[in-house]
């Protein structure tokens, strides 16, 4: 089961705004209201801000999500494990932070966090499902089963609860238990195709195959579902002895598709880090020609596009690297190494107040980005600001003190 569909998002912002930045950002609600507008490099800025002289669990949670949103788990994790420590008795912060290892997979440390949080709050039984659902992820069946039990006994009705449970009945062979749960699933929520999908799989085993089909032909005649629905599907016709053939070739194209398209981004990958090497040789041509056969088997490969984008910058052809990056940043909008790649052509181009906008985006979604910092002080330098300049210097340094290009361009300024 992919965990991340029951990762929640614990604090929504409520507001559209514009964009500000740090030095104008008007507290938390201009953070929230940031957040909700999707500009959340902006609203990370200004929950930091906000942070440094209003220090509160709210805020460190909502920045913390912010991180999440970025792809930063790291940073993410770090404001929660600093905020847990501020406020040992949250248990929402704790909850947060089990969701947050959930989603990136590390079982052990999700249980860890949720059943600190269930010390101090054993009531709650959304905390129980997702520590049920990480007791999963580490196949220790048995806690996992206890937990959903108890969240059933308290709420009856707990659609995740009886969907959770039923999973793993199902799996451990147990489809007379997996039953009831399942179709209550479907009984609740009849729109959700995974649970119709998971109830005709028990059907079929039961040898109930005129209700699985019926299940699962309204989700088929609106093309819903995937290569698993297709496949339990043609069971359901199977043993219902009808109608199989024609299902069980769509299964057969649909699961092929899916993995093809899988082969074809493993391919694509491997494409692109053999055209890195040849570039880091300056063979260009070589490398262009790979970036474009890993293009052809995923066009969709983010990575290829901004390998392109940086090769044209070194043969100074600034529009293919422009339009290359731009199509990069489209199809991963907070990735710190395209944006990067985008500032630097920008200020190449002399486009130094949007660029300098970019390089502290990326600072902002990453903090750890020592070269956006040397290019923050570059430019600070050039727009006479020495002062910035320096500290944007002396930041590259403190953060990469290995490279010594940093720590000279802030002693030349001293």
């Amino acid at each position: 089961m992919n965990r991340k569909i029951i990762v929640q998002t614990f604090l929504l912002a409520i507001c559209a705004g514009m964009a500000m930045t740090q030095e104008n950002a008007g507290g938390l609600e201009a953070a929230r209201r940031m957040m909700a507008a999707g500009q959340v490099p902006g609203a990370i800025a200004a929950y930091r801000g906000y942070l440094a002289k209003h220090p509160s669990e709210a805020g460190e949670m909502e920045l913390a999500e912010a991180y999440r949103r970025v792809h930063n788990f790291t940073e993410a994790r770090k404001v929660l494990q600093q905020a847990q420590r501020e406020h040992p008795r949250s248990a929402g912060i704790l909850k947060a932070l089990g969701n947050l290892e959930l989603e990136a997979q590390s079982y052990g440390a999700a249980v860890a966090a949720f059943r600190k949080a269930l010390a101090i709050a054993p009531n709650d039984l959304e905390l129980r499902n997702f520590l049920g659902s990480a007791y999963q992820g580490k196949n220790e069946r048995a806690a996992a089963l206890g937990e959903f039990n108890f969240v059933i006994v308290h709420d009856a009705k707990n659609q995740l609860a009886h969907y959770l449970r039923a999973q793993l009945y199902a799996d451990d062979g147990e489809n007379e238990k997996a039953l009831p749960d399942a179709q209550m699933v479907v009984d609740g929520r009849p729109e959700y195709v995974p649970g119709r999908v998971l109830l005709a799989k028990i059907q079929v085993r039961l040898k109930q195959c005129g209700a699985a089909a019926e299940n699962l032909r309204p989700a088929h005649e609106l093309h819903e579902l995937d290569a698993q629905g297709l496949f339990v599907l043609a069971n359901a016709y199977e043993c219902g002895g009808t109608g199989a053939k024609e299902v069980r070739e769509e299964f057969a194209t649909a699961a092929a598709a899916e993995h093809q398209r899988q082969e074809n981004e493993v391919q694509s990958k491997h494409l692109v880090e053999q055209a890195n090497e040849l570039a880091r040789d300056n063979k260009f041509a070589e490398a262009m020609g790979l970036l474009e056969e890993a293009l052809a088997q995923n066009p969709e490969n983010a990575f290829a596009f901004s390998q392109k984008a940086k090769i044209f910058f070194s043969l100074g052809n600034m529009r293919g690297a422009k339009e290359a990056i731009l199509r990069a940043v489209e199809l991963q909008q907070y990735q710190p190494d395209f944006l990067y790649v985008k500032g630097v052509i920008l200020e190449r181009e002399g486009n130094l107040d949007e660029a300098l906008g970019i390089f502290l985006e990326v600072t902002e979604i990453n903090p750890g980005e020592a070269d956006a910092y040397f290019e923050i002080g570059k430019i600070r330098l050039q727009q006479g600001d020495r002062d910035a300049a320096r500290a944007a210097f002396r930041k590259a340094a403190e953060i990469d003190p290995g490279e010594e290009e940093y720590r000279k361009a802030a002693d030349r300024l001293k």
